[in-house]
């Protein structure tokens, strides 16, 4: 098979001190200082227990097995503009909203039939209707907006699907991450970032706000494994457009959150032998990439979707290829290894999910490398192969920039 065929995109991780350098709490002096309630979120049905053994790690999974539909889409700046990197994905029917947060700090939307870019929002300042730095966003489907984060100001706008400036709230905590509820509440992450200004808020990772964006609650997952180290997933949180969902990091339980019941209900729990344990997290936490480097663990690091029909989860390693582990939701059937089988014609490039909605899923796939190769010599290498279709050799002839991030739509069985 050609080494081509798998162009896997790797998204790399925040450290802590860029997310925020300054202790003061200058800018919290509005906050209520009202005692907080911190909560221990109960966790139910511990049922699901999964073992691989080392012989099982590399097996490999077969594409069939999983995917029943997908298309490929390439996004298209307008002059001027720049996408340099994809960190997170929501997406409607019609729309796509990208997050590029490290090299243009920006947030996109694109048409979903063309991937024409149709709205472009960049950093413009500290005042009103403006943001300094984009942490993080969510998107309200229902009433068609987008939800911008601003850690540095500390502060959350609201514009419509097409831009429009609606309204901004303040922001009563430091965070690095947060999703919108079911409920109209919002959950964030803080990354370790000091909430001291908080009575009862010290040492929390995830604060519970209304929908006026009041803080009601805070609590953590594990304490042991979210103090250690400054190493954070980009996108901590996954959802399918309804329900939110967490891997902590360096753990191995995936759960559903609900917030307002106080519960955490445990999907799988996997037990991979050649993964990272509570006992290798010693030491500076600042040394955990050359911990990893020197042992070749695999560990969590916010690598989840979940759709209507399949969860999955990645499980990275430094040195070797990551491990894959999918369930469907009905019927609790898994495929997992660390190969993957590209037997769908037409399916030459594959990554894991970073967004899910309903029934369908997106990852990003790079063509960088199709610039040494050359579109008509990758054509004839899938030709002989068997594995081009109309759809891929129309989308491969319509390439127009390798640098653009491409996107592949996926409908799971």
């Amino acid at each position: 098979m050609l080494i081509m065929s798998m162009l896997i995109s790797f998204f790399g991780c925040k450290d802590s001190n860029q997310l925020e350098n300054e202790n003061s709490n200058q800018k919290f002096d509005w906050v209520s200082t009202n005692s907080i309630s911190q909560t221990d979120l109960k966790i139910l049905d511990k049922s699901n227990q999964v073992n691989i053994d080392q012989s099982e790690i590399g097996k490999d999974i077969h594409l069939s097995d999983l995917i029943s539909e997908f298309s490929y889409l390439q996004l298209k700046n307008q002059e001027g503009h720049l996408l340099g990197d994809i960190d997170k994905i929501l997406f409607t029917d019609s729309l796509i909203f990208v997050m590029d947060q490290y090299l243009t700090n920006t947030l996109q939307v694109f048409e979903r039939r063309t991937g024409n870019e149709l709205v472009y929002l960049e950093k413009s300042g500290e005042g009103p209707r403006e943001f300094l730095e984009i942490y993080d966003f969510d998107i309200d489907r229902e009433k068609k907006q987008i939800l911008l984060f601003d850690g540095k100001l500390s502060k959350m706008l609201v514009f419509d699907f097409s831009g429009r400036f609606i309204e901004e709230f303040k922001i009563p905590i430091r965070a690095q991450n947060f999703r919108k509820t079911f409920t109209d509440e919002y959950l964030f992450y803080t990354a370790n970032l000091p909430n001291d200004h908080l009575e009862g808020g010290r040492g929390c990772r995830y604060f519970v706000l209304n929908s006026g964006f009041e803080v009601k609650s805070c609590f953590s997952v594990d304490e042991e494994l979210e103090t250690y180290g400054n190493y954070f997933s980009r996108d901590y949180f996954s959802s399918d457009g309804h329900d939110i969902y967490l891997l902590p990091r360096f753990g191995n339980e995936f759960f559903k959150i609900n917030s307002k019941e106080k519960v955490l209900s445990q999907l799988v729990s996997l037990e991979l032998q050649d993964g990272i344990k509570k006992h290798d997290l010693v030491g500076d936490g600042l040394l955990f990439v050359d911990d990893r480097k020197e042992d070749k663990k695999f560990f969590s690091h916010g690598g989840s979707f979940v759709t209507s029909q399949i969860f999955g989860l990645e499980f990275r390693r430094f040195g070797g290829k990551s491990f894959h582990y999918f369930e469907t939701i009905d019927t609790k059937e898994r495929f997992y290894g660390a190969e993957f089988d590209f037997d769908v014609p037409g399916l030459s490039f594959f990554s894991f999910p970073i967004s899910s909605f309903e029934d369908e899923a997106i990852s990003v796939i790079k063509l960088n490398q199709l610039r040494n190769i050359g579109i008509e010599k990758f054509k004839t290498s899938l030709e002989k192969q068997g594995n081009l279709t109309p759809d891929l050799s129309n989308f491969l002839d319509n390439v127009v920039d390798f640098d653009q991030p491409a996107l592949l739509i996926m409908e799971f069985k």
